[in-house]
């Protein structure tokens, strides 16, 4: 064997390209080619197990009274040995990420809670752990997995007492974390001590947090993203820090839902030129929110430099054809934020937005790359939308990066105009969507030649087919697909070419 094949880099290198797309079989041959690619092979082959069978078959198959599998409830037909873990041994030391997606009998967990406990688990590596909803009898084996170098873990509980003993004790058990997803099911557990443990915990997401353990959380010197997923009305209405503390230090990532934007608005107020580079808040309720303070408290409290990514969506909330639509003086409390690059706003009853107001979004944010202003809901708001296909083009000229794009517009009287378009248009947009909107039969061809004309790279033309109203809206899929089918023909025969008008008004033809 050459020489440049025992250094492990480049044995590695050579593993990583066996095992890309999961090709299992491929690391497996590599692995068979001599003890040196043996040893560099097993790091990727046992790198991560989604469940414990795959391991376990690796005991001797004479323990059994029939073949593992997740589907039977094998039994130990004699006591596991120490050498009978040989092999489970030598594997169970590569492994460092684990899911238990896949049940395996609870006599597993039963014969090898007799060799591994706590202060010695079964993956001594282990780095990362999901432990997912389990049968109530494979629970409290868990111990035998937790262990001092698992930095992530995310963690389903029920509520019981037997899974809620566990909570106390993970401070202990993993002492190094860094990551920590909790998920419970109408349940909301205290994990106070817990973060008065995990001084270095970088990522928190947790249905709900009792102001005392907020507080705690907003002291976390290393805490970059936090995720609260369930805060009812008054939660967050008395949050106040300790003076003279900095609250959120390091917080990059903020996701808030709730059913009222209370909390967002407070912790934004707490924090003191907030380096925020994501935020995203979701509304649950019956009643239509007032985005005007939460915009203008994130325009007062983050830095305009630093935030990329804004998401909010208020699809939750019932329909009611009173409300009226978000306004563009709304909108335009976040035109400070220049460096905005994924801008999501959902909302149920839409946008009252026009050509003119989406050059002003143009020249706010040129870097950016998704915009989502988008709505389902109330039918006779997108007939009223002022927004025409003639107000993208701002977006095709002054913002080279946006790849996808989703807004309502409305088609319902495109004529057929002489688009005199020239053939420099740089946008990379390959992706639009168009919601709900309206479109009439006539303005299909050149809603195509015009999209085709503006955006070079478009390749997929689509619209919300599953939120039409049938008794309402019954052709505006079949057209919005129409329109894809003949953007296709407009790049064929135009080869990507656009050097003049794509058609003739006084002929009327394309």
């Amino acid at each position: 064997m050459h020489r440049c094949l025992l250094i492990p880099e480049i044995l590695r290198i050579i593993c990583v390209h066996a095992s890309a797309h999961h090709r299992h079989r491929d690391l497996q041959a590599v692995a068979l080619v001599c003890r040196s690619f043996y040893n560099a092979s097993l790091d990727l082959l046992w790198r991560g197990i989604r469940g414990l069978l795959p391991l376990a078959k690796s005991l001797p198959s004479d323990m059994w009274d029939r073949p593992l599998n997740c589907s039977n409830n094998a039994v130990l037909t004699r006591a596991i040995t120490p050498s009978d873990l040989e092999r489970f041994r030598a594997h169970s030391r590569h492994i460092q990420s684990y899911h238990n997606y896949i049940n395996a009998p609870v006599s597993i967990y039963q014969a090898l809670s007799f060799h591994f406990h706590e202060g010695q688990p079964i993956f001594p590596n282990l780095e990362a752990m999901t432990w997912g909803y389990c049968k109530t009898e494979i629970f409290p084996y868990i111990s035998m997995f937790l262990g001092p170098r698992i930095r992530k873990l995310d963690l389903c509980i029920n509520g019981d007492s037997v899974q809620n003993s566990l909570l106390p004790t993970l401070g202990v058990k993993c002492p190094s974390l860094v990551y920590f997803r909790l998920y419970t099911l109408d349940y909301y557990p205290e994990v106070k001590p817990l973060l008065t443990q995990w001084s270095q915990l970088e990522t928190l997401i947790i249905h709900y947090l009792p102001e005392e353990s907020l507080q705690i959380a907003a002291g976390l010197p290393h805490l970059r993203n936090l995720t609260l997923s369930h805060a009812d009305d008054d939660y967050g209405s008395t949050f106040s820090p300790t003076p003279g503390t900095k609250v959120f230090p390091s917080l990059q990532s903020l996701s808030i839902t709730a059913n009222s934007p209370t909390l967002c608005i407070n912790l934004l107020k707490a924090t003191s030129n907030c380096q925020l580079k994501e935020f995203e808040f979701s509304l649950f309720g019956i009643d239509p929110p007032i985005w005007d303070d939460l915009f203008a408290t994130l325009a007062e409290s983050c830095d305009k430099d630093t935030l990329t990514t804004i998401r909010i969506d208020d699809l939750e909330l019932e329909c009611d054809e009173s409300w009226d639509p978000r306004t563009m003086d709304e909108l335009r409390l976040l035109f400070p934020f220049t460096s905005l690059t994924h801008v999501i706003l959902r909302t149920t009853h839409g946008f009252d937005i026009d050509d003119a107001f989406m050059s002003e979004i143009a020249v706010a944010w040129p870097r950016i790359r998704t915009l989502n202003i988008g709505a389902t809901g109330i039918t006779q708001l997108f007939k009223l939308q002022q927004l025409t296909l003639h107000g993208l083009a701002p977006l095709a000229e002054l913002c080279p990066e946006l790849r996808k794009l989703t807004v309502h517009v409305n088609v319902a009287h495109m004529c057929p105009n002489y688009f005199n378009l020239c053939s420099d248009s740089k946008s990379c947009i390959k992706y639009l969507n168009f919601g709900r909107s309206p479109i009439s039969k006539t303005s299909v061809p050149w809603a195509a030649v015009y999209l085709s004309a503006i955006f070079p790279e478009l390749r997929d033309v689509d619209c919300d087919h599953d939120s039409y109203r049938d008794e309402e809206e019954p052709d505006y899929p079949a057209r919005w697909s129409e329109v894809h089918n003949y953007l296709v023909a407009c790049h064929y025969l135009s080869g990507h070419r656009r050097n003049g008008p794509y058609c003739d008004c006084e002929s009327d033809t394309i």
